[in-house]
């Protein structure tokens, strides 16, 4: 795979996760409401505000955040130009280089850039580990049911 085709991937798999995320942030809805939200031309369709709303509503730290955006900015760089790029590229090596790399014995930039990327997912299905972990609790503890006079306060 060329190296446009791993990061175009790559993002590919980190904004559908991000969508899985933010649902799983958001109140039960039917999928006509999360197609309002997520489908084309919408307000959640794009990578770029998937990121800013994870954020927003906590879904990922300031940190994952500015990786993510690093990412975007790679994939919308490798995804917008007419001529074959490499990380090595001079429009990529900058982009490539402001990424915070796990430490690796591999140097191979495709490698580094799915690491980074592991990274961030596994950030992502904590936070859906969490989400789990507070609704069986809720199943398991359920709130008190209010009585008449306290629904109508």
């Amino acid at each position: 795979m060329t190296n446009a085709g791993v990061v175009i991937a790559t993002a590919a798999i980190l904004d559908a996760e991000l969508e899985r995320a933010l649902k799983r942030a958001m109140l039960p809805m039917s999928n006509k409401m999360y197609g309002r939200l997520f489908a084309s031309f919408r307000p959640l369709n794009s990578f770029s505000s998937k990121i800013v709303m994870a954020y927003a509503l906590g879904v990922i730290t300031k940190e994952v955040y500015g990786e993510l955006e690093k990412i975007r900015a790679l994939r919308n760089a490798f995804a917008h130009s007419s001529s074959l790029l490499h990380f090595e590229s001079s429009e990529i090596a900058p982009l490539f280089a402001a990424l915070k790399h796990p430490r690796r014995a591999t140097t191979k930039p495709a490698v580094v850039f799915v690491e980074c990327a592991k990274v961030i997912e596994q950030s992502l299905q904590e936070y859906l580990r969490r989400m789990d972990e507070r609704s069986s609790d809720r199943r398991s503890n359920p709130p008190l049911q209010q009585t008449g006079a306290a629904r109508r306060r």
